[in-house]
This record gives structure tokens, C-alpha cells and sequence, in this order.
């Protein structure tokens, strides 16, 4: 009895480690995303022409993803994977949680095209997931599009993007990188033509976070007053 009850446990733990290390790639694909879509400048060396601009550009040419080649779509992630993995492997750091982050990530490119592609070009599995929330779906992402490209930023599943926009995570975090680093959104400084239509209006959490990170700020870095001597 205690051995049966054993193998449920550690089937129980290695399931909850697989189910978080999921999430922790949509996490990450979503914090990815939102970097690039508010500060990622194209004219960055190496980085702004073959990262920053094709996903900017994606919001222009939102189909030009799926008539993409495989590898050119998914080489990037599974490069970073690979490093990441020999990583693991030389800390020791392999279990059930980074295996399904590192899985989850090498194919996140690949999930979000399949939100972008029609019924009959995806696979049914992947139709049937994506119905459920376990996988990013196309009437979920195209929320992305359709709301001036600065909500719904995670591209695995459909579970953590209405909570990470209910509580505005994005928009406080803006809000304290203007307020603490005199940073604004990208296209805010560069406009970036029609891409930047619509997009960034300031929302009162942002104002609220930005006015009192800059405060603080000022406090911090305020110099210290010499004492008079008598």
C-alpha cells in the first residue's frame, strides 16, 4: 500500500513539476515579447535587424510567420535551448521542471505560428488543445493584434494572459522603468510609422507607478546637505 501510494506521490510531483515548467516558458515567452514589442530598437547591432525588427514587423505583416521556413522559425529557440541545456547538465539542475521549460520553449515559435495559421493547416491535436486553452489559441492571440499590440504577450498557452493584463503586471513595470530609468516605450521615441498607431496610450496605473518611481528616484539620488559647522 505505502509503495502504490509512493509511485502516486512522485507521479503527483513530477506531474506538478511538468504542468509549472510549462508556465514558467510561457512566462518567459511573454516577458520576451513584451520587452521587444516596448524597448527593442532596431537599430540595435546583430540583435535589432534578426530579433527586434522581424517581431516587430510582425505586427504589420502578422502572416508572414507561417510561410516561414521550419528551422528560420524555431533554430533561435533551440540553439538557446541547447546552451541552456548544457547548462542544466553540468549544474546538475535536470528534472521534470527545466525538461518541460527547455521542451515548452524550443517549440514556443512554432506554437505561437500555429495561432496564426487557418483550421485546416493545423494539425487536430494541435486544433484540440488550442480549443482548450492548453495551447495558444488564435482567437486569444489575435487580441494581441487588435489591441494595439501591448496585451496578451504570452504565445504557449491561453492560461496566464488575462490575469497578467487584469492586474496591468506590464503597465506597473513600465511604470517603474520611467520613473527609476527615464525609459519610455519605444515607439514613443521612434514612432515606427503605422505600427506604432494606437499603441501606448498611458494608462493610469503606468502614470501612477511612473510619478512615484520618480520621486523616489529623486529622494535617492538627492545630495546630501553639508551639516554647518559651528
Amino acid at each position: 500500500m505505502f509503495d502504490h501510494m509512493d509511485i502516486i506521490l512522485s507521479a503527483a510531483i513530477i506531474a506538478a513539476q511538468i504542468g509549472l515548467g510549462v508556465l514558467f516558458a510561457d512566462l518567459m515567452s511573454g516577458i520576451v515579447h513584451w520587452y521587444i514589442d516596448t524597448y527593442g530598437d532596431p537599430k540595435t547591432p546583430i540583435l535589432g535587424k534578426h530579433v527586434y525588427w522581424p517581431t516587430i514587423n510582425h505586427h504589420a505583416q502578422p502572416l508572414d510567420c507561417t510561410r516561414a521556413s521550419f528551422w528560420s522559425r524555431n533554430g533561435p529557440n533551440l540553439a538557446l535551448s541547447a546552451a541552456f541545456l548544457a547548462a542544466f547538465l553540468t549544474l546538475g539542475w535536470i528534472n521534470a521542471f527545466t525538461l518541460s521549460a527547455l521542451a515548452t520553449g524550443v517549440f514556443a515559435s512554432e506554437i505561437h505560428v500555429w495561432s496564426h495559421k487557418p483550421k485546416r493547416k493545423r494539425p487536430p491535436l494541435v486544433h484540440w488543445l488550442q480549443r482548450r486553452g492548453v495551447l495558444l489559441s488564435p482567437k486569444e492571440h489575435w487580441k494581441h493584434h487588435t489591441h494595439a499590440h501591448n496585451t496578451r504577450y504570452c504565445t504557449v498557452t491561453n492560461l496566464l494572459n488575462p490575469a497578467l493584463d487584469r492586474l496591468r503586471i506590464f503597465r506597473l513595470v513600465e511604470g517603474f522603468v520611467e520613473g527609476f530609468g527615464r525609459r519610455k516605450p519605444r515607439d514613443e521615441i521612434m514612432g515606427i510609422g503605422p505600427l506604432a498607431r494606437g499603441r501606448r496610450i498611458m494608462s493610469r496605473a503606468r502614470r501612477f507607478v511612473a510619478a512615484h518611481a520618480w520621486q523616489v528616484r529623486r529622494m535617492v539620488t538627492a545630495p546630501v546637505p553639508k551639516l554647518a559647522l559651528a
